[in-house]
């Protein structure tokens, strides 16, 4: 596993021992901190299971004028005709993506 993941993982374990605080603020900013490094380790996760690296594109989808504009996701068959493409399923759905979603390119 990723030891950058591992090391966030015993920091956690280590923030979650942590029962005795001297005020409501700073158990407030202790639980924060908790939110933040559960996040940090899921984030880490998902790149590690998808390869996503500091290296991937990402690009946000152009926003439109339009709401109820959409982009699909076509497998194009090898054709410049739109007639022949057909819709990329993901899991069982067709999904449409909205302008401001994310593309990652590993």
């Amino acid at each position: 596993m990723n030891p950058a993941i591992e090391e966030l993982k015993r920091y956690l374990t280590e923030l979650e021992s942590v029962n005795d605080f001297e005020s409501i603020e700073l158990k407030s900013e202790h639980i924060g901190i908790l939110i933040q490094v559960k996040s940090a380790i899921g984030q880490l996760e998902l790149c590690e299971k998808y390869g996503i690296s500091a290296a991937s594109l990402v690009s946000s989808l152009p926003k439109t004028e339009n709401p109820n504009f959409c982009y699909l996701v076509v497998h194009e068959n090898e054709s410049s005709n739109p007639d022949s493409w057909e819709e990329v399923i993901f899991e069982g759905q067709k999904i449409q993506f909205s302008g401001g979603d994310l593309v990652i390119r590993k």
